[in-house]
């Protein structure tokens, strides 16, 4: 049994039926050379999810003791929980399918492991795409309505609307519980019953993935393509605007210093999550213009298997990576980083 749960081919094997019709089709790639591709791809993986991990748990604590009095902590504290549960369940799949740790002798599947929390993965990589398009639609509304973006995007108008989204994704992902279930399947690599993940209902799984996350997904996505290019393009026209507005000509070019540092951190906040989460659209989007792309196909089984892996790598190294965007843009930021470290020391 493959790492996916195809059988292994050698030498482009067919099954019963297609050998009786006298077909023979081979995978675009086969098992070698899958298993090959995997166990450097994965062990890239790994410490990717570690580092992520540890980044945002940093992320959380660093938010934390900033407190929420503005919206943006707010945002940034959801969001970094958001990748902390994608880093997760990255780093469960990663071991899950890696090659050297698959068919391991156990009572259970590591590969059903990670397809019972891939339900977390895509719940949590939903949220952080919507608050990456809130925070995003916020800095834009703060470049066009300098004067009124603080009455539109309140503490709780904030607050409600990722609680809204939670909800959401909780609601929408309910109903894969009804069409899985585990049962004791003989294992065609250990030869023991083990328990496995079995999806009885695929129809009702596969309308529950859409639902929760290719539509909030894609949605978000162009969001914040549209809105880092719209924030992009009328940087320097709000900066002329804002220079006109105020008092004085010092204190003019302070604020608008502080909103510089701001729009462009959520620039690059913006960047590094098309560059996670392009793979997916990308990925959605062959899938629907070209159906025969899945998981059971013959010939592009495996080749969609490594491309939803290779997708899963990129959405961890681009949730690993926001702390540097926050160190290097906010002064805030990097001091309560500072004192919390600079307090551990102390107290060792």
């Amino acid at each position: 049994m493959g790492s996916f749960g195809f059988v292994e081919v050698e030498s482009g094997a067919m099954n019963t039926s297609m050998e009786n019709a006298k077909m023979s089709i081979q995978p675009l790639l086969t098992y070698d050379k899958i298993i090959y591709i995997l166990s450097y791809l994965l062990s890239i993986s790994i410490p990717i999810c570690i580092f992520g991990i540890l980044t945002n748990i940093v992320n959380i604590l660093v938010f934390y003791k900033m407190g929420f009095s503005s919206t943006t902590n707010i945002s940034l504290f959801c969001l970094a929980i958001a990748d902390l549960l994608t880093l997760c369940y990255s780093l469960v799949a990663s071991f899950g399918n890696h090659p050297a740790f698959v068919n391991a002798d156990l009572s259970f599947s590591m590969l059903d492991v990670s397809r019972v929390g891939a339900h977390v993965y895509y719940s949590s990589c939903a949220i952080g795409s919507w608050i990456t398009a809130v925070i995003n639609v916020e800095r834009s509304v703060c470049v066009v309505f300098p004067m009124k973006v603080k009455q539109i995007f309140t503490r709780k108008t904030t607050a409600r609307l990722i609680a809204g989204m939670v909800i959401y994704q909780i609601a929408s992902g309910l109903p894969r519980s009804f069409g899985v279930r585990f049962a004791w399947i003989p294992s065609a690599v250990t030869n023991r019953t083990i328990i496995s993940y079995v999806i009885f209902n695929p129809r009702l799984v596969s309308l529950s993935y859409l639902v929760s996350f290719s539509i909030p997904n894609l949605i978000c996505f162009f969001v914040v393509v549209l809105g880092t290019i719209f924030l992009i393009s009328k940087f320097k026209q709000s900066r002329q605007l804002r220079s006109t507005m105020s008092g004085t000509g010092e204190k003019s070019n302070k604020l608008s210093d502080k909103d510089a540092r701001l729009v462009r951190s959520m620039i690059f906040i913006s960047v590094l999550y098309i560059f996670g989460a392009s793979p997916n659209v990308l990925l959605y989007i062959v899938h629907s213009a070209y159906p025969s792309l899945h998981i059971d196909n013959p010939y592009l089984g495996y080749l969609h298997s490594l491309l939803l892996l290779a997708t899963m790598v990129l959405q961890a190294a681009s949730c690993s990576v926001n702390i540097f965007v926050y160190v290097r843009m906010g002064s805030n930021f990097k001091t309560k980083l500072g004192e919390m470290f600079y307090c551990r020391s102390e107290d060792s």
